[in-house]
C-alpha cells in the first residue's frame, strides 16, 4: 500500500471518529436538555390542570374530562390520567408514541425513558383525586433526528471535502517520492539521473539530495570503471603511437575472423615505409612519429568506407589492413584508397619520399590460415620493393597451394565459400538475394549458449542461405546483402521464420537473433520490429536481440530504441563487444541485458595477462550494472575453466556445443 494511501485512510479513520464522537455527544446533551424540558412541562402541566379541575364541582367528571381534552388536543402530552382515590381511573385521555419517518433503531438508541409526574387534587382540604400527566416524545425524536441527519449531512460533505483536499495536498507534498522512485529505478536499470527540482518540503529536499550526490558519485564511480577498462583494453590491443591495433591485437583479429570459417574469402594489406631509420636520424624522432602519426590517420580515413576492415601497426615501419568477406576487386579497391590517401601526405609526395611507400595486397576467395596471407602479402611485398618507387599491387592467391595445416582436423570443413560462389557478380547476386528472400530459402541453425553451470540460456540462430544444393553462410552473402541495402528485409526475413518455428514447439525455448548494424537504426524495420514484439509479447520473452558493438557508434538514437524493445519484454546483447573503440563510454547508456566478448580476447587466454585483466574488470563492471557477461570461441576445457574464475557468466563455442539445424 502507498503511503499516499496510508495517510489517507489514517486521515479519513480520524475525520469519521471525530463525526462520530461530535455527533455522539451534541446528541446527547440535546437528549438530556429534551428529557428535562419535556419533564418540566409535564410538571407544569399537571399542577395547572390540578388547580383548573379542584376549582370545578367535585364528581362533575364532564366538566373534568373537557377541561383534560382542551389541555391534551395540543399534542404535546402522550398520557393524561384523572384518577379517583380508590385508585380507578375516572379520565383518560393517550396517544401512541408516533415514529412515522423516524427509525426504530434511532428511537431505540436515544430512548427518553420519560416518567410520569403525579400531583394531588384537593376540593378545599379534601383530596379528591390523582393527576397523572406524562409530555409525548414524538417532536424530541423528530428533533434530534433531524439534528442528527443534519449534521451527518454536513460532517459527509466536510469529511468528502477534506479527503479531496488532503489527496491533492498529500500528493503535492509526496510527489518528490514518485521522482525519487523513478530515479532509484533509472539507477537499478544503469541510468544515473538527477533531479534537478527540488522539493519545498525540507525532509524530501534533504532526501533528494542525497540521492542526487548519491547517483552523481555511482555515475563518476562507473564512468571511472570505464575508463580504466578501456585503458586496459587500449593497453592490450592498441599501439601506443598511433591507437591502432598492435601486433598482437591485429593478430588476434585476424585469427579471430579466419577461425572456424567465419571468413569466408578475405583480403591482406600491408603497407611498408622504407628508410624509416635513416628518416628519423635526418629529422628526429619527433618529426617522425608525426609522420607515423599521420599515415595512421589516413589510412583510418581511407578506409571509411569498408567499417568491416580493421588497421593495425605491425612494426615500426610497417602497418596492415585486413579485410573480411572481401573478393581480389574489392581488395583493389581499398589499396587504392589507401594509397592514393597516403600518397597525398607532403612527405610521400616529396623528393625524399618518392621511393618510402609500399603497399602489397593479397586475396583469397576461401577460407585459409593468417599465416598464409602473411607469407604470400611479404613474398608480393619484397617484389614491389624492388620497383623501387611508390607502388602498390594486388593479387589473388586463392589457387595458391594451401598448406597442409589447412586440412588438419582443427580446421573448418562446413559452410565454406566455394570458387563459384565467389566468382558472382552483383548482378547475380542480386537476383540470388532477391529469389532467397521472396522464397525463404533460408536455413537456420543454433549455436547453444550455456551458463558457468553448463545449463542451457539460450539458442544463438545463424543464418545460411540456400542456393542450389550449396548453403552459404552468412560471412558470405552479407556483405552483399549490405551492399544492396536488404539488410532490414533479411532481417525481417529471418525473425519471420524463427516466430513461426517458435510457434510450432512445445517448450519454451529461448532464441539469440542478430540483426544487422543498420537495421536495428533503419526506422522502418525499427517500427515494424517494435509492433510485431508488441503483438506477440509471449513471443517477445523468449528472445534475445543481437547488435555488433559497432552499432553503438551508429545512432545515438539506440539507447532510446533498446528501451522500447526491452518494454516488450525482449532481451538485447551488444555482440562483438570490445573491438569497437569507444563503445565503452557509450555502454552506461543501454538497458542490456548480456554484454558478449569478442572471441579474439579469448584466444591464448591463458598467456594473455593483458585480456585477462581486461575481462576481469569488464566482468566487474557488468556485475555492478546487472549484465551478464558471456564469451565466444570456447574451444578448451582450460579456457573455459580460466574464463570463469575471471568471472564470465556464460559462453559458446566448439568446447561447449556445435551449430545444428533448427
Amino acid at each position: 500500500m502507498t503511503v499516499l494511501r496510508q495517510l489517507a485512510i489514517y486521515l479519513t479513520l480520524l475525520l469519521v471518529l471525530l463525526l462520530v464522537g461530535t455527533l455522539v455527544v451534541n446528541i446527547s446533551d440535546d437528549r438530556n436538555a429534551l428529557k428535562i424540558q419535556l419533564q418540566s412541562n409535564a410538571r407544569d402541566t399537571a399542577t395547572s390542570l390540578g388547580v383548573a379541575i379542584a376549582a370545578t364541582e367535585p364528581g362533575n367528571l364532564a366538566i373534568i374530562d373537557s377541561i383534560i381534552d382542551a389541555v391534551f388536543d395540543s399534542g404535546f402530552y402522550q398520557k393524561i390520567q384523572f384518577l379517583g382515590m380508590d385508585g380507578k381511573s375516572l379520565v383518560n385521555s393517550e396517544l401512541p408514541v408516533e415514529s412515522e419517518g423516524i427509525p426504530d433503531w434511532f428511537i431505540q438508541l436515544v430512548d427518553l425513558q420519560l416518567f410520569e409526574v403525579t400531583t394531588e387534587v384537593n376540593s378545599g382540604w379534601v383530596p379528591v383525586g390523582r393527576l397523572q400527566v406524562i409530555s409525548h416524545p414524538g417532536h424530541a425524536y423528530r428533533s434530534l433526528w433531524s439534528k442528527a441527519k443534519a449534521s451527518v449531512l454536513l460532517f459527509s460533505a466536510a469529511l468528502l471535502l477534506a479527503i479531496i483536499g488532503l489527496n491533492l495536498l498529500l500528493r503535492i507534498i509526496l510527489r518528490p517520492l514518485s521522482g525519487m522512485e523513478r530515479q532509484a529505478n533509472a539507477i537499478f536499470q544503469r541510468r544515473f539521473e538527477i533531479q534537478s527540482t527540488l522539493p519545498k518540503t525540507r525532509e524530501f529536499r534533504r532526501v533528494v539530495e542525497a540521492m542526487n550526490h548519491m547517483a552523481g558519485k555511482l555515475e563518476q564511480t562507473f564512468t571511472e570503471q570505464i575508463v580504466l577498462t578501456e585503458e586496459l583494453r587500449q593497453q592490450s590491443i592498441k599501439d601506443d603511437l598511433t591507437d591502432l591495433l598492435n601486433r598482437r591485437g591485429f593478430d588476434a583479429r585476424v585469427t579471430s575472423a579466419l577461425a572456424q570459417g567465419k571468413a569466408s574469402g578475405s583480403s591482406f594489406l600491408v603497407v611498408k615505409v622504407s628508410g624509416l631509420d635513416e628518416l628519423s636520424r635526418n629529422l628526429g624522432r619527433k618529426d617522425t612519429e608525426a609522420l607515423l602519426l599521420a599515415i595512421s590517420q589516413q589510412m583510418t580515413t581511407s578506409l571509411t568506407s569498408w567499417p568491416r576492415s580493421f588497421a593495425g601497426r605491425r612494426s615500426e615501419s610497417e602497418f596492415a589492413v585486413f579485410s573480411p568477406e572481401c573478393d581480389v576487386a574489392e581488395s583493389q579497391h581499398i589499396t587504392d584508397a589507401v594509397y592514393t590517401g597516403l600518397g597525398d601526405l607532403s612527405f610521400f609526395a616529396s623528393q625524399e619520399g618518392r621511393d618510402s611507400l609500399h603497399l602489397a595486397a593479397v586475396s583469397h576467395s576461401g577460407c585459409c590460415p593468417s599465416e598464409m596471407l602473411y607469407d604470400q602479402a611479404d613474398q608480393l611485398l619484397r617484389s614491389v620493393q624492388k620497383g623501387g618507387v611508390n607502388a602498390w599491387q594486388v593479387t589473388d592467391i586463392t589457387d595458391q597451394q594451401t598448406p597442409s595445416a589447412l586440412g588438419s582436423e582443427k580446421q573448418p570443413t562446413l559452410y565454406g565459400k566455394s570458387h563459384s560462389s565467389a566468382e558472382w557478380g552483383e548482378e547475380e547476386w542480386l537476383q540470388i538475394l532477391q529469389k532467397v528472400m521472396a522464397n525463404r530459402d533460408i536455413v537456420l541453425h543454433v549455436e547453444d549458449v550455456f551458463d558457468n553451470q553448463q545449463q542451457l540460456m539460450f539458442k544463438e540462430v545463424l543464418a545460411r542461405i540456400r542456393v542450389g544444393e550449396e548453403l552459404l553462410p552468412a560471412e558470405a552473402f552479407l556483405p552483399m546483402v549490405e551492399r544492396f541495402d536488404f539488410h532490414g528485409k533479411f532481417d525481417q526475413t529471418v525473425l519471420l521464420i524463427l516466430l513461426d518455428h517458435m510457434a510450432e514447439i512445445d517448450e519454451k525455448q529461448d532464441f539469440s537473433l542478430n540483426l544487422s548494424p543498420y537495421s536495428i537504426v533503419d526506422d522502418v524495420f525499427f517500427d515494424w520490429l517494435l509492433v510485431t514484439m508488441k503483438a506477440k509479447p509471449g513471443m517477445a520473452r523468449r528472445l534475445v536481440l543481437e547488435v555488433p558493438g559497432r552499432t553503438m557508434l551508429l545512432d545515438k538514437r539506440l539507447g532510446d530504441r533498446v528501451d522500447k524493445l526491452v518494454e516488450t519484454g525482449c532481451r538485447f546483447c551488444i555482440d562483438r563487444f570490445g573491438i569497437a573503440s569507444q563503445t565503452m563510454k557509450s555502454l552506461h547508456n543501454l538497458n542490456l541485458n548480456y554484454l558478449k566478448v569478442d572471441d579474439s580476447f579469448v584466444r591464448d587466454i591463458s598467456r594473455n595477462r593483458n585480456n585477462q585483466l581486461y575481462l576481469r574488470t569488464l566482468s566487474m563492471l557488468a556485475y555492478n550494472r546487472d549484465i551478464k557477461l558471456l564469451v565466444q570461441g570456447v574451444e578448451t576445457d582450460d579456457e573455459w575453466k580460466l574464463l570463469q574464475e575471471l568471472g564470465v557468466q556464460g559462453g559458446q563455442g566448439r568446447y561447449l556445443s556445435s551449430p545444428v539445424v533448427l
